[in-house]
């Protein structure tokens, strides 16, 4: 994604509602049609509509048409466009052997994954909006995170749950290289967002399908829950 296209991304999820309809999009196991996810996220359907509109034009939602078996039209339905790491095949092949032979040992890797991460940051935030405070910045976080695919959410006591990871298979088998890259991104990007913040943490798969970021720390589930 280009550094206009990823602004432009930036602007459409800056509406809450339509963050609420990609959250929708992405929980469901199969696609939806407009009065489906309206009724979902209580809008009108009209407006979900012109939502939906705004997410195909940058790429994040996709359209299609259904035949539903009867003699009318087909209905038109809708999926989240994210793609995670196939669990096999040639590309999660390739991104093993990249993250095993990155460096000799698993310190190095991790070192070399740190460097990586930075980098990634400076790649991803030059035409990313700035913000101001925690608020601002935990929201910038949260679309940046949406636009690479790991389906966050803001969980309203200061952590982000991130429930899918577009790098799981290989992450699992090589965490210091894939999760030491993401935590690197995760604080130079809150570096940028919020200085002076302390750096966040990134608690990887606190279940199977789920990693967690918190304040420095912080744990990632709550006493009490």
């Amino acid at each position: 994604m280009t550094g206009q296209a990823r602004a432009r991304a930036h602007e459409v999820l800056s509406v809450p509602s339509r963050i609420a309809i990609l959250d929708r999009l992405r929980a469901c196991a199969e696609p939806m049609d407009a009065h489906r996810v309206a009724a979902q996220v209580g809008l009108h359907v009209t407006t979900v509509r012109f939502h939906l509109s705004a997410l195909i034009d940058v790429g994040l939602v996709t359209e299609h048409s259904e035949r539903t078996g009867g003699r009318g039209r087909p209905r038109t339905v809708y999926s989240a466009s994210w793609t995670a790491e196939p669990e096999s095949g040639p590309y999660q092949e390739l991104a093993e052997l990249l993250a095993a032979h990155l460096a000799d040992t698993p310190a190095l890797r991790a070192q070399r994954a740190e460097q990586v991460g930075a980098e990634w940051a400076r790649q991803r935030l030059r035409s990313f909006p700035s913000a101001a405070g925690a608020p601002d910045a935990q929201a910038a976080l949260t679309m940046l995170f949406t636009e690479m695919g790991f389906d966050p959410e803001q969980a309203g006591d200061g952590r982000i749950l991130l429930h899918a990871c577009p790098f799981r298979a290989t992450a699992q088998a090589h965490p210091e290289v894939v999760c030491g890259a993401h935590r690197a991104l995760l604080r130079a990007a809150l570096a940028r967002l919020d200085p002076g913040a302390p750096a966040p943490d990134l608690h990887a798969f606190v279940r199977p399908d789920l990693c967690v970021i918190t304040a420095h720390g912080s744990t990632p589930v709550p006493e009490g829950r």
